[in-house]
């Protein structure tokens, strides 16, 4: 499609919607967190809080299931519906995944808001797309700009969504060119960003999506465990995609909606209780674990770690659908923080390392991994983040095409 003055104008009449579907969103969610997990344990007190609040959403989520359905729909469901059928249903389905996904959230789930959010999007630009007579190419388009804007917007990475766009092997041919799809991207999300922004100043959030690591002292020492710390991050990356594989065998072989979910639900009363940081996504929670982060044990940053990267997959598995990519990065964080008090020099750049190389062995694309890293850390780091990134997505290549070669034979 040519880069024309109607479809910029379109594109950012796009962003707009994306940012305000993606406040709104968030903001029902943060209150039904607070009513849950602040207001109402002020009057009641026990310890046993997570537990009931773990098992009571177990069972909701088992019933929806059981007679609604699966939802919220995941990231990867939405497209490959839409592949499959140029169209993205939103006869009652949004409706659905906004109701999943609010009780998923709100009642503890270690998932993030992105799967459920990317599903009411594309339903959303169906069901305009039916009214204005849009072709499936132009759907196609408006859903993938749609999806970079929202990615962008709710992890505060405005570059998400260019990197997408120039990440090495995915030069798409329904754009004229990678710089269109770039430029189209770069147009949305600004848009996205802005309605965001402004919403949330009638809401003010109360924290904001980043890692705080210690003051950058150079140190010569680091160089010799930067490598150490990649490898580490990248098995632990490797980990947490074996967990998933792992909770994927156990829910097939185990097929009962009511029973998983409430064993799921179990599971996340029993990690809430014994420390908070395994409960929700990570988003919220990241900054304040960080700052205290060097002060816990290895034992428990290890811990830490593998209970919230098993935890994440449980969820997910059995029936509490969302978003993985926030606890993807809070997990990668604590081991990232593991390896730093294990090798105590410039530890906020052998975080920033063990984090790029965990996220890019879990999301398998390095400039997007790249820019969501790109403010979470101070912006000294970014090359190195940059080129661990890279160095691990070759890694993974030459691994691969060696599995190919096995297997052909």
């Amino acid at each position: 499609m040519k880069f024309n003055l109607v479809f910029v104008i379109y594109s950012c009449i796009l962003g707009l919607v994306v940012g305000v579907i993606a406040s709104l969103f968030l903001i029902a969610v943060n209150a039904m967190i607070h009513l849950t997990w602040t207001t109402i344990p002020e009057t009641v007190d026990s310890n046993w809080y997570p537990l009931w609040i773990g098992l009571m959403g177990g069972v909701w989520i088992g019933l929806f299931q059981k007679y609604v359905g699966d939802y919220p729909k995941t990231m990867h469901e939405t497209l490959h519906e839409f592949q499959e059928t140029g169209r993205v249903t939103y006869d009652g389905a949004v409706t659905k995944n906004f109701s999943a996904a609010l009780i998923v959230l709100t009642c503890g789930a270690s998932l993030g808001p992105e799967a459920a959010l990317v599903s009411i999007l594309g339903g959303l630009i169906t069901w305009v797309g039916d009214r204005m007579t849009w072709t499936i190419q132009k759907k196609e388009q408006f859903l993938e700009l749609g999806i970079g804007a929202m990615l962008a917007t709710i992890f505060y990475a405005p570059f998400v969504g260019v990197s997408e766009a120039i990440e090495e092997g995915i030069a798409e041919r329904r754009f004229q060119s990678k710089l269109t799809k770039a430029l189209l991207y770069a147009i949305t999300t600004a848009c996205g960003i802005l309605a965001f922004t402004l919403l949330n100043q009638l809401v003010p959030r109360t924290s904001v999506f980043g890692i705080s690591t210690p003051q950058v002292a150079w140190t010569r020492e680091v160089l010799y465990f930067l490598f150490p710390a990649i490898i580490i991050g990248a098995c632990f990356g490797s980990l947490f995609l074996l967990f998933g594989r792992l909770t994927d065998s156990i829910a097939r072989n185990y097929p009962s909606p009511l029973g998983l979910a409430i064993s799921a639900g179990l599971l996340i009363g029993l990690f809430g209780r014994w420390s908070p940081y395994f409960l929700f996504s990570g988003e919220h929670e990241i900054l304040a674990f960080s700052k205290e982060a060097l002060d816990q044990s290895l034992i428990f940053l290890i811990l830490l770690a593998l209970g919230k990267a098993l935890l994440t997959n449980i969820c997910f598995s059995f029936g509490w659908r969302g978003g993985k990519i926030f606890p993807a990065i809070f997990s990668s964080t604590a081991i990232g923080f593991a390896v730093a008090t294990l090798f105590p020099y410039t530890p906020g750049l052998l975080v920033a390392v063990a984090v790029a190389a965990s996220c890019t062995v879990i999301l398998k694309q390095p400039f997007v991994t790249s820019t969501l890293l790109l403010f979470l850390f101070p912006l000294q780091f970014f090359p190195f983040i940059l080129l661990v990134a890279l160095l691990i997505k070759q890694i993974l290549l030459r691994i691969e095409g060696k599995g190919s070669s096995v297997d052909s034979h």
